[in-house]
């Protein structure tokens, strides 16, 4: 009797994890490199949400940093600025996407640079109880911006 209770149990967890695991797929996630004496970085992807409940984003963690954040720009006294927010919504059968001047997770107090080529591996926790474990890429991002000369 405890043979098929205990087969029974791991059977039901082992199920259950499967749906889950099925609940959120991670896309094209990067991690920005650093120059030598940088602190901070962050890191970008897009979160599908493959269930008909919406559901949050409600942390981040990664051995690369002291600090992992969930963070967005606002618009405050016509400037934009970074703010830490509690949660990043994802839409029922939608995707969010976590990207430059928008979502993004924060890395504060990196322990050491991020250099172009290696990985950094994020865990994402959600409200609903699942946590996933991606491996991101670092990539250099340049940003030009595209300037309009007139004479």
């Amino acid at each position: 009797m405890k043979l098929i209770t205990s087969l029974l149990i791991t059977t039901t967890l082992l199920f259950s994890n499967m749906i889950n695991a099925e609940i959120f797929s991670i896309e094209n996630a990067y991690v920005r490199a650093t120059p030598p004496h940088s602190k901070n970085s962050a890191a970008f992807m897009k979160i599908h949400n493959n269930s008909g409940l919406t559901q949050k984003l409600i942390a981040a963690s990664s051995d690369v940093a002291e600090r992992v954040e969930l963070h967005s720009h606002i618009m405050s006294d016509g400037m934009m600025k970074m703010r830490q927010v509690d949660a990043i919504e994802v839409i029922a059968n939608d995707t969010a996407i976590l990207r430059p001047g928008s979502f993004h997770v924060m890395f504060l107090g990196l322990k050491s640079p991020l250099v172009e080529g290696a990985s950094v591996k994020i865990k994402l926790y959600f409200d609903n109880g699942d946590e996933i474990i991606i491996d991101a890429p670092i990539k250099k991002i340049t940003t030009q911006k595209k300037m309009k000369h007139t004479q």
